[in-house]
């Protein structure tokens, strides 16, 4: 069953490059059926992930590959706010 995610993150100002180093990799992923990042046109430093897996299987092994740690461990104390929503889409 396909896991689709959105991300939601605010950035403090000097920190907004770290939330672009993780698409190409995960774009390479299996099961990655969509990786895209999105900025908010209204407010500076507000980003949107849009994320679409195969499987919760998928999901599962891309949150312990090591580009995503790595991510993990740059935005680390860099964001204002993070939330993560995991949806299955049912429409």
């Amino acid at each position: 069953m396909e896991v689709r995610v959105i991300a939601t993150l605010q950035a403090k100002p000097d920190s907004i490059d770290a939330v672009h180093e993780i698409i190409e990799a995960s774009r390479l992923e299996t099961g990655n059926l969509q990786y895209d990042l999105h900025r908010d046109m209204d407010k500076s430093g507000s980003f949107v992930f849009f994320e679409r897996w195969a499987s919760s299987e998928a999901l599962e092994k891309h949150n312990v590959t090591e580009h995503f740690k790595r991510f993990v461990s740059q935005i680390d104390g860099k964001l204002e706010s993070l939330e993560i929503k995991k949806l299955k889409k049912i429409a």
